[in-house]
């Protein structure tokens, strides 16, 4: 639910800090970053604060060994552990308000962030 287009100096510094982030534990190839509007929340997994219709982006990547991403919590739980509570830039093209303005993969009813695994 956080910016992350690659269209202002600002939205491109969220995409920058998400990505490093995730090149913590492993290298992300093919990156593709697309913006959705006016999305049903009911449809997604984020927290429950996030009701009704609101936009969000979506960062699709590859890597070559997934295991790096998981720890005791599942198979992207370090993933989960090292973006969450990350500073973000907010108030850019965001329909939901966000606070604080960090990255939150994990509370259950402010998450903003959620990864998953999909087969190519």
């Amino acid at each position: 639910m956080i910016d992350i287009s690659q269209t202002s100096a600002l939205q491109l510094q969220n995409y920058n800090t998400l990505l490093q982030t995730i090149a913590l534990r492993g290298n992300p190839l093919n990156i593709k970053v697309s913006m959705a509007g006016n999305q049903d929340m009911q449809d997604y997994d984020f927290g429950d604060d996030f009701g009704g219709h609101h936009n969000m982006w979506v960062i699709s990547f590859v890597t070559e060994q997934l295991e790096v991403f998981g720890n005791k919590h599942g198979a992207l739980g370090g993933l989960e552990q090292d973006c969450h509570q990350v500073p973000v830039i907010t108030n850019l093209m965001e329909s939901a308000v966000i606070k604080p303005s960090v990255f939150d993969a994990k509370n259950t009813k402010t998450k903003n962030l959620y990864f998953n695994i999909q087969d190519l």
